[in-house]
Parts: C-alpha cells; sequence; structure tokens
C-alpha cells in the first residue's frame, strides 16, 4: 500500500487545490490512501516490510517517525527541508559552492536605480510573491518588506531582481543505482516581469516549453549539482531565473513540489520526454528508500 501522509494542521490550512483523487485515479484506487493525522501519531497503521509513504508534510515528528519506523518512503531527513525552507542560508549555502544565486541586500544597502525583489524568506509554492514583489525604488522595498512582515507575518529576502523568465527542473534519484535525473522546463508567466505569483501559478496563467540547447544542458547541471551538495535522496524540483543571454540563477528547492496532473514537476517530464503523469508519480515512487 502506498501511504500519502499530511498532518491536519496542514490539511487545515491548505490552500492549494485538493490533489489527492488524481493520484488515485493515476495510480489505482486500491493502491493508495490519504492518511490525514496528527503530528504525534505513530503512523502504527503503516506496514514497515510492504508499505511506500510518498511524503506530503514538512511536520517534523511525521517525518523523523517515518524515518524511525523503516518503512521506504521519498521522506528526506528533516533537517533538508529545515535547511530548503530557509532561502538566506540556503542561497548562503549554494554560493559558497559555486552555484549562482542572486545577491541579497539590507534596507540600507539598497541603491537608486537598481531592481530588487522581495519575498519571504520562508515558505513554498509562491506564497507572499506577487507583482509588487519587483521593486523599483527603495520606497518600493520598504513597503513590500512591511507588508510581508506585518500583513502576512513573514520575515522578508531582499536580493536583486533578475530580469528574464523563469525555469524549473525536476529532479529525482534511483535508489539502486544513484542515478540523477533531471528534466528542465521554461515557464512564461503573464505577469511582470514573468515572475510566478501564488495566484497565476493555481490559475495556471502560463505557457511552459521544454528548454533546449545550452540553456537546457546548463540548467540541468546546475540542478544536478545543487540536488548533490544538499544531500537529497529522493526527488526535488529545482527553480531558477533565466536571463536573455542565458545565464542561470538558483532561486528555490522544492523537497515537497506539486505532484498535480498540471503541477510543474510532472509539466517537466511531459514537455521534455513526452512522459505520462502516471510516469511523473511512478518515478517520485521508486525514488523511495529506507
Amino acid at each position: 500500500m502506498i501511504w500519502s501522509i499530511v498532518s491536519k494542521s496542514e490539511m487545515e490550512g491548505y490552500k492549494i487545490p485538493p490533489v489527492f483523487h488524481h493520484y488515485q485515479e493515476a495510480l489505482g484506487r486500491d493502491n493508495i490512501k490519504l492518511a490525514i493525522v496528527d503530528e504525534q501519531d505513530p503512523l502504527d497503521f503503516i506496514n514497515p516490510e510492504t508499505d511506500v509513504v510518498l511524503l506530503r508534510t514538512a511536520s517534523k515528528s511525521l517525518v523523523e517517525t517515518i524515518h524511525k519506523m523503516g518503512v521506504r518512503s521519498t521522506a528526506e531527513t528533516f533537517d533538508k527541508y529545515e535547511y530548503a525552507s530557509d532561502k538566506k542560508n540556503l542561497s548562503s549555502f549554494l554560493r559558497c559552492k559555486h552555484i549562482p544565486v542572486p545577491n541579497q541586500y539590507y534596507i540600507d544597502e539598497i541603491i537608486a536605480g537598481k531592481k530588487y525583489f522581495v519575498k519571504p524568506r520562508y515558505g513554498s509554492e509562491s506564497f507572499g510573491i506577487s507583482e509588487k514583489s519587483i521593486c523599483k525604488s527603495k520606497h518600493d522595498v520598504v513597503t513590500q518588506v512591511d507588508y510581508l512582515s506585518n500583513v502576512s507575518h513573514k520575515e522578508a529576502l531582499i536580493e536583486e531582481y533578475i530580469e528574464g523568465v523563469d525555469c524549473t527542473v525536476a529532479c529525482y534519484i534511483e535508489p539502486i543505482t544513484g542515478k540523477i535525473h533531471t528534466h528542465a522546463i521554461k515557464i512564461e508567466c503573464s505577469s511582470e516581469g514573468g515572475v510566478q505569483t501564488h495566484q497565476g501559478k493555481f490559475g495556471y496563467d502560463e505557457i511552459c516549453s521544454s528548454l533546449v540547447g545550452k540553456e537546457k544542458e546548463y540548467a540541468c547541471n546546475l540542478a544536478y549539482e545543487a540536488f548533490r551538495v544538499i544531500g537529497l535522496k529522493h526527488h526535488a524540483r529545482i527553480d531558477f531565473r533565466m536571463t536573455s543571454d542565458g545565464k542561470m540563477y538558483l532561486i528555490d528547492v522544492n523537497l515537497i513540489p506539486g505532484l498535480g496532473p498540471l503541477a510543474h514537476f510532472a509539466k517537466c517530464l511531459l514537455l521534455t520526454e513526452n512522459r505520462s503523469y502516471i510516469d511523473s508519480l511512478k518515478a517520485i515512487l521508486n525514488s523511495a528508500s529506507k
């Protein structure tokens, strides 16, 4: 049995369209079950010998329980989720590993005539991202920082704004061989600057296409290296900004990427290798290990 695990608190605060029924359609109603549990649940309904856990929670206690059980799962160790969720520390780490990332700034370092991008330091799925995230003056930066801090209750991160388009790379590993697979696409959004907003992402206000040639090779190589140096063992979706001359800057690492049939992970496999939604779910499940 495949178990899709999510905590009650996450499910109650879930602002993303539910996709579990798509898992059932793709994998078979009798092959996968959804478990919505308290964070302290012992998960004793799982059979460590035969079952597989498709992790859909960032709960520390649940992640640690899954690892203690010795069940096959797609769960990284919790420190990986904690590290990837902190975009400031992750960016500093990747820069030390010679992976290009946008420069970061404090408010007193803002200068006139330069664009900045203000986003939440923590979080995923473009929560807190809007067209106002692109700031063209110090006043814009201060306003957006105050908005995230006072209205959204999120700590803000100030980065240089990278002119270009978004790209994303679906990554997954074959546990037996250790081979890391990468599939890269370009995401062209209609919002200002081609930036993915939360509303635009789930309104599918975008056109995606496979990266090709040198751009594809570069994006896949950077994603591969990020996956490797972070020490990931299952799957991830890694996001970049690409400039008009093909330079890439890593902006996010998603360890619990959306897995719906129109989510970017599935699109990466479909548009690069014409692989189906079922194939994308199986690739993720095949990355499960003890």
